[in-house]
């Protein structure tokens, strides 16, 4: 891979402002999700493993789900050499947010020739991501009712047949139920693997935000923007979104809430 791409084979097909940053931004959330790919198919035969009462696949498909998970760590750790944080911050961040839970647009957006009074959706965010859903539910991680609500209302922008797939993960026979009353402890350790390479991908998430959110927003008030972020001099976003997640959430409050949910899933030695 070059300095300036994450991979020399990828690009964005449509543009807007934010340039290679958004062009890494795009692209490096891809790498996320295609590292994710073996973890679905292992949930998958996790699944059929328990059915089967096959203790051995069930153990092998848990350890690749766990590699999975660790992987789409590493992918999300290129962010910071391919996404400048003011850019972000000052230019992306606006196109990424949405009219729903949007204090910069409390009424939401009116679509002339379309509705009367105006629509509120949410903007692109990672809770929108059919992968971290589906492991959710795979774990059976139980997040606060706050937090499980906002992650529901977001089940809403995925693809049908996505939403789905995480609806009948969500009914298949318990996993950890299933560890628990096997009593094998290769099985219990596999499974806490799982839940803490999610936890740990959320911490890092946490890690990303405060650089991309939190500082950035200390720059960008300090900074005159000018050309490297395409604005003009002295222009930056309005303050208001400052403790917002591109989806409407309360940001740090919400990821948070979830990474805790998370470790709260190991099962005890």
């Amino acid at each position: 891979p070059s300095a300036a791409r994450p991979r020399r084979n990828l690009d964005t097909i449509i543009s807007l402002p934010g340039g290679e940053s958004l062009r890494g931004f795009v692209l490096v959330t891809l790498l996320v999700e295609k590292a994710a790919v073996p973890g679905i198919k292992a949930v998958v035969r996790a699944v059929q493993a328990m059915q089967e009462r096959d203790e051995e696949s069930l153990h092998r498909a848990l350890q690749e789900l766990a590699e999975a998970i660790g992987a789409m760590s590493q992918a999300l750790r290129r962010m910071q050499d391919h996404v400048d944080p003011v850019v972000f911050y000052a230019v992306i961040r606006i196109f990424l947010s949405g009219w729903k839970d949007n204090p910069a647009m409390p009424a939401g957006l009116l679509y002339e020739g379309v509705a009367e009074e105006p629509m509120e959706f949410s903007g692109g965010s990672a809770a929108q991501s059919t992968v971290l859903h589906v492991f959710d539910e795979f774990l059976g991680i139980q997040h606060s009712p706050q937090s499980a609500a906002f992650l529901r209302r977001m089940r809403d922008y995925m693809p049908p047949p996505h939403r789905a797939f995480v609806e009948a993960v969500g009914r298949a026979p318990s996993l950890k139920q299933h560890v628990l009353s096997s009593g094998d402890a290769r099985l219990r350790g596999a499974f806490n693997r799982c839940v803490s390479a999610l936890a740990d991908f959320r911490s890092h998430h946490i890690t990303i935000v405060t650089l991309y959110i939190s500082l950035a927003a200390g720059k960008a008030r300090r900074a005159q923007l000018g050309s490297r972020a395409g604005t003009a001099a002295g222009w930056r976003p309005p303050a208001a979104l400052e403790t917002k997640g591109t989806g409407g959430s309360h940001i740090f409050i919400f990821l948070k809430s979830i990474r805790d949910s998370t470790r709260e899933g190991l099962i005890p030695a």
